[in-house]
């Protein structure tokens, strides 16, 4: 039993400082509150409401969509002479192989 009454006692000593400390300081927070108020009161007496206006105009956003297309196009360049086929006077034999003299002097008109 005396155990017990010492462990209770033990326990009951920290718990009783510890509430008393808490409410001792939180009565003196109410008081500190109280005179704070009182100074806010005498300040309330020389508060002179300033009127401001703003103007403020808000512009709808405008939104723009871009829609972009891509088209892919081969052009052919069948006997790789480099001149599109489209162009090519004769597209399946490559220009290199084609020797044109038309003064009929032996030498090709491209080397005169």
């Amino acid at each position: 039993m005396k155990k017990f009454l010492k462990f209770i006692f033990i326990l009951l000593i920290p718990v009783f400082f510890a509430t008393t400390f808490y409410f001792v300081k939180a009565d003196d927070d109410n008081e500190t509150e109280e005179s704070e108020d009182e100074d806010d009161d005498e300040d309330d007496e020389d508060y002179k409401p300033k009127t401001t206006t703003k103007t403020v105009v808000t512009q709808p956003s405008v939104s723009t969509k871009v829609e972009t297309t891509t088209k892919t196009t081969v052009y052919k360049d069948s006997d790789g002479d480099g001149i599109l086929d489209e162009t090519d006077p004769h597209p399946t034999v490559a220009e290199i192989y084609i020797a044109e003299d038309k003064n009929l002097n032996g030498i090709v008109d491209k080397f005169e």
